[in-house]
């Protein structure tokens, strides 16, 4: 008897399995979801994964990068089932910018659908004109391939007929901007841009677009030179050498009274060429004689003011790390390795008398307006890099990553340079740098040689109100994480 009673108790708890299986199933959504995410790689259950919340930051976009990849369907259909994200009226709008990201980082979209996806969210205000460029840049350091690959692939956007001049422009731009692209690249493309816009007006706005964005005075003049050899006829080449240059100081005059002497110089190289340009005028020289002396003025121009730039080169130093990263003598702000140079809070490029979230760029302890949960952005973007923005690219301030990689691959040696506490950081092939301990600026820190406190250019991602530093002290050196709004020393980096 006590045996079948087991038998009939057995018998109602499988039949019961389904209801408490299915109870389980009820209580915990979000655990069986992601499971199911995790098993099939789809993009619409990726995409209804981030839009119910259950992916969210660098995951999600890791994630959707990948699932985009895998897509095995063409070009036009995979793009279209991108825009019908950024077009539905379901999607949030953190979805939408995380499709965005994605599809910047994705292997297998083209540029020319990329350019196609962010012109379709600025249609729909998902991002403003002006943003375009920023996710450019993430398009342009994603292609792979060789350089010539990559100015080809640029310059194939630039001469699709479908792409608009605004488009074009910022391609530009972000081309310019980019750090996977060398000078050399850069200059090409001004020159294939120049070559493929329709008339002098678009063909003048990306000289102007090359010069904004080139850091160092000899690439500006070096992209004048590049952009006046493709126009097409003398009368503009003529008319884009003078508006340029012109252009080229109003730039450099802004800077102030420091930059007296290269106005100067650029004011009588001007004048030169525009007595070469009344010379044409007035049949005493041909076109082609007074092009090819205007491009010796430029030569002569640049070697006179030099690779200079808004800020002096910054010297590096080679540690023999295993990615190749080279890091400066100095800190940001500083001509000497003891000097502690400036501080500047965590996105903000210019240094303050006070740094409290009163008075910090990007909003408050509780609200940041940028690098939050809604743009996904957990690396600084180069104009929010003070190491970018000061000496230009490819400078810019380590990540998290790269300043752990120098804790890992040098000896660490507290001593006193010039009466200035800090620590010499030797690599394995000899080269050292010294970082000063220059201590921070805040309400409840001062600048102190006691110990230090360097901003990498990563986010906390898992609490957007803080980010990723270095503190060092005689006894100890660790990353750490705090609030954004403080004024720590920054070493700039490059590769």
């Amino acid at each position: 008897m006590k045996r079948i009673k087991s038998i009939l108790l057995a018998i109602a708890m499988l039949l019961a399995a389904p209801a408490f299986f299915t109870s389980c199933q009820e209580d915990a959504p979000e655990i069986n979801y992601t499971m199911n995410v995790s098993v099939i790689n789809d993009f619409t259950k990726v995409v209804e994964a981030i839009n119910n919340g259950f992916l969210k930051n660098e995951e999600a976009i890791k994630k959707l990068t990948e699932t985009i990849d895998k897509m095995n369907t063409d070009q036009k259909t995979k793009l279209q089932a991108i825009i019908d994200v950024l077009t539905s009226v379901n999607a949030t709008l953190e979805t939408k910018l995380t499709t965005i990201e994605a599809a910047m980082k994705a292997q297998t979209l083209t540029l020319e659908s990329k350019l196609t996806l962010l012109e379709t969210a600025i249609k729909n205000q998902t991002l403003k004109q002006e943003e375009m460029a920023d996710k450019l840049i993430t398009a342009i350091n994603n292609l792979q391939g060789s350089m010539e690959a990559k100015i080809e692939a640029i310059t194939e956007a630039i001469n699709n007929v479908n792409t608009t001049l605004q488009s074009k422009l910022a391609l530009i731009e972000a081309a310019i901007k980019a750090q996977t692209l060398s000078l050399e690249a850069k200059l090409d493309l001004i020159e294939a841009a120049i070559k493929a816009l329709p008339d002098y007006s678009s063909q003048l706005a990306a000289i102007k677009t090359a010069i904004e964005n080139l850091p160092d005075y000899g690439d500006k003049l070096a992209a004048i030179e590049a952009a006046i050899k493709a126009m097409p006829n003398y009368s503009d080449k003529f008319d884009a050498v003078t508006t340029a240059l012109n252009a080229m100081k109003a730039q450099i005059e802004a800077l102030g009274t420091g930059q007296a002497s290269i106005v100067e110089a650029i004011n009588n190289t001007t004048a030169a060429i525009n007595a070469l340009i009344a010379a044409v005028n007035s049949d005493n020289t041909s076109a082609a004689a007074a092009l090819a002396q205007i491009i010796q003025k430029l030569e002569e121009l640049k070697n006179k003011i030099g690779g200079g730039g808004s800020t002096p080169a910054a010297e590096y130093v080679d540690l023999g790390l295993p990615s190749g990263l080279k890091w400066a003598k100095c800190n940001l702000g500083a001509t000497k390795p003891e000097e502690f140079g400036n501080y500047y809070a965590w996105g903000e490029t210019e240094p303050k008398t006070e740094y409290t979230w009163d008075n910090y760029k990007w909003g408050t302890k509780d609200n940041q307006t940028k690098y939050n949960a809604t743009d996904g952005k957990t690396v600084l973007d180069p104009e929010d890099d003070a190491a970018t923005v000061k000496l230009g690219s490819p400078w810019r301030m380590p990540t998290i990553d790269e300043i752990q990689e120098l804790i890992n691959n040098c000896t660490w040696t507290w001593t006193t340079k010039d009466g200035i506490n800090g620590y010499e950081v030797k690599g394995k092939n000899g080269n050292a740098i010294f970082l000063p301990g220059a201590g921070g600026k805040g309400p409840d820190i001062s600048t102190t040689s006691k110990w230090g406190r360097y901003w990498s250019s990563s986010l906390y991602a898992k609490r957007s109100n803080d980010s990723n530093y270095f503190f060092f002290a005689s006894d100890e050196y660790t990353l750490g994480l705090i609030d954004r709004h403080y004024g720590f020393t920054i070493r700039p980096v490059r590769p």
